[in-house]
C-alpha cells in the first residue's frame, strides 16, 4: 500500500510540475510577445527617423553612431 501511495504522490507532484511550467511559459510567451510587438515599433521608428534624417542631408558615414545605422541597414538602404 505504501508503494501506491508514493506513487500517487509522484504523480501528484508531477502534474503539479506540469500545470506550474505551462502556466510559466504562458507567460513569457505573453511577455515576448509584448517585447516584439514593441521592438518592430521601435525598429519602424528608427528606420522612419534614419529616412528622414538623409533626405536632410546627414551624412551617417561620418559618426561611429552613423556607421552602426549603415552597418544595420537593409541591403535596399543606399547611404
Amino acid at each position: 500500500m505504501r508503494l501506491n501511495m508514493n506513487t500517487e504522490r509522484d504523480k501528484l507532484e508531477k502534474a503539479n510540475l506540469i500545470e506550474n511550467g505551462l502556466s510559466v511559459l504562458k507567460d513569457t510567451m505573453k511577455t515576448l510577445e509584448t517585447v516584439e510587438t514593441t521592438l518592430d515599433s521601435l525598429r519602424e521608428t528608427k528606420w522612419d527617423l534614419v529616412s528622414e534624417l538623409k533626405k536632410l542631408g546627414h551624412d551617417f558615414t561620418a559618426t561611429t553612431e552613423g556607421m552602426d545605422v549603415v552597418l544595420s541597414a537593409p541591403p535596399s538602404m543606399r547611404f
